[in-house]
């Protein structure tokens, strides 16, 4: 399995846990994931998608993790497990968040290459209700004005060798204001929880350019990307800190430059090693989540009551989908599981290929009986039966019939 996104944010004022449970709880609402994100245990929605929530208390701090796990996926577009992890310490309030998403591709099945998972949806709503740091560096959604009286704490961020992500510092030149910080914001779409866009105006460009020096100096209409720990003393620094010019910016699309910028860090993301503290954290709730299935070891976990998980929950019971009166039964009396959308998905796709397989073989069967006085009425009336089940699940899931090459393809 390979990371297709992994950022770790340091978050510099708490409550961290009761923050992270809370998004994470309205987010997975909104997925119509009915799990309490507060709640520790191990849920399964359905074979492909299971959900286990680890809460731990010790050395003066408390650990918090959910995660999402879809064990039939396949492929490097496929989603094989979901991370949210986090850390808070008692005293101060202080602690770090750890978002990764791993893909299920498998070792030869073609020639590696960098996974590419989008900026999730939980982390993005995140971060405005929970101050993060990356090294000196704080955290935005969105890129940020660097003006004249900015441009020391710029040089400070630009110097720091803690920080994880990149800097990336973009001219204004003769361009609109509005326009080129809503074209900023979609060019860095990718990288947020990555790295850090600061925008300069065209009252600040030549300041920082004098500042920095010409070998570190940015070019008219251009994007530079700052690793960490810029060394303007260095004469072979520079040559670490790539620029993206004007001629190549005009020719692509912002959505393509973001995706750009975002595979580079992706890429780069996963030849940084994990701390030591990540390392340790990640070993005790993988001890955790191994032991979850004893009810003694699940009894003794506390719980994060949210405002959201408590109104999700009911006053802090587990979420469970209830069964209505006249829900489908199978042979043996017991309700039929209900699929989750994603399942739903996975079910729709294969019935297609059974569908597209199935009349390939009636195409031939018909072939092969035309002139013996058969019609083949039995695979006709299995043909029909299978495509009844598309249509029906298709309808459930409100999927135009127009539509359905493209989820299969995807």
């Amino acid at each position: 399995m390979s990371v297709g996104f992994r950022s770790i944010l340091q978050a510099v004022s708490g409550p961290v846990i009761e923050t992270v449970v809370d998004h994470v709880g309205r987010w997975s609402a909104a997925k119509e994931i009915d799990v309490d994100a507060g709640r520790p245990g191990r849920t399964e929605l359905d074979p492909d998608d299971v959900v286990t929530v680890l809460v731990a208390d010790g050395a003066g701090r408390r650990l918090y993790r959910w995660r999402r796990l879809h064990p039939l996926a396949r492929g490097a577009d496929e989603i094989w497990r979901t991370t949210i992890t986090a850390v808070e310490h008692g005293e101060s309030g202080r602690g770090w968040l750890w978002v990764e998403i791993e893909v299920a591709d498998e070792p030869g099945d073609r020639a590696p290459r960098v996974p590419f998972m989008s900026v999730p949806a939980v982390l993005r709503g995140l971060l405005p209700d929970l101050a993060c740091a990356d090294g000196l560096v704080p955290v935005s959604t969105a890129p940020r004005w660097a003006g004249p009286s900015d441009l020391p704490d710029l040089m400070d961020y630009l110097a720091d060798e803690s920080r994880l992500g990149p800097v990336y510092v973009a001219r204004q030149g003769a361009r609109d204001a509005e326009e080129f910080e809503a074209w900023a914001t979609n060019v860095a779409w990718e990288v947020v929880g990555l790295g850090h866009m600061f925008l300069l105006p065209a009252t600040a460009e030549d300041e920082f350019n004098e500042m920095v020096g010409p070998n570190h100096a940015i070019p008219e209409a251009a994007i530079r990307t700052y690793l960490p720990g810029v060394n303007l003393d260095d004469p072979f620094d520079p040559r670490r800190h790539q620029i993206l010019g004007s001629v190549r910016i005009d020719r692509t699309g912002p959505r393509r430059l973001s995706y750009i910028l975002g595979l580079s860090q992706r890429d780069r993301t996963l030849s940084i090693p994990l701390s030591e503290d990540v390392r340790v954290v990640d070993a005790a709730l993988t001890a955790l989540e191994d032991r979850i299935g004893d009810d003694g070891v699940l009894a003794r976990l506390p719980m994060v009551t949210t405002p959201a998980t408590a109104e999700l929950s009911g006053a802090g019971e587990p979420v469970r989908r209830p069964v209505a009166d006249d829900a489908e039964q199978g042979p043996d009396g017991v309700p039929v599981q209900v699929l989750t959308r994603r399942g739903q998905h996975r079910r729709l796709v294969e019935l297609l290929s059974e569908n597209d397989r199935l009349r390939a073989e009636n195409d031939e069967l018909r072939g092969a009986l035309n002139g013996q006085g058969h019609t083949g009425a039995a695979v006709a009336a299995a043909l029909d039966a299978l495509e009844q089940q598309v249509r029906s699940l298709r309808q459930r899931l409100g999927i135009d019939a127009t539509d359905w090459r493209r989820l299969s393809a995807s």
